[in-house]
């Protein structure tokens, strides 16, 4: 009896080998499922701590100081809001604005200069070291109204 119990043990034991290495070693594989959905993102990790400032890096050149006049001139000839305006006259015949400037020789072509007027339109131009500011209404025709003007030098520093 002997005999065949050792059979079936041996039995059992390649039974129990077979399906160890049926476990063990990988058979053909199958095809790839779809993906399946995303999962929740995890939460945020912490802030690390500030770095230390920088050094402060050396001052740039100072600019040009450009703005050499400028001024609001009422209807009335009334300057306001001025810097170096010496005066402001209406030149009735001409219909224009005659202004001369403190410490400046006013030639246009020297300098920027930007006038607006209140309601119409205005242009500038120069005729003995002085300003001139004519504003016409919107059909061109000069009118003596209020207008503001800012002077510029671009090459001042």
């Amino acid at each position: 009896m002997k005999g065949p119990l050792v059979l079936s043990i041996m039995a059992i034991a390649v039974a129990v080998a077979a399906l160890v290495l049926a476990l063990v070693l990988p058979g053909p594989l199958g095809p790839v499922g779809p993906a399946g959905p995303e999962g929740p993102q995890g939460p945020a990790g912490a802030t690390g701590p500030v770095g230390p400032a920088g050094a402060t890096g050396p001052a740039g050149p100072a600019g040009p100081n450009t703005v050499v006049a400028m001024g609001s001139v009422s209807s009335t000839g009334a300057i306001g809001d001025e810097l170096n305006v010496t005066s402001v006259t209406w030149n009735s015949a001409q219909q224009r604005w005659e202004i001369t400037l403190t410490g400046i020789s006013y030639y246009y072509l020297d300098y920027v200069t930007v006038a607006t007027s209140y309601s119409g339109y205005a242009a500038t131009g120069s005729l003995s070291n002085k300003l001139l500011v004519k504003v016409f209404a919107s059909n061109a025709t000069p009118i003596k109204e209020g207008f503001s003007f800012v002077v510029f030098d671009a090459d001042a520093s």
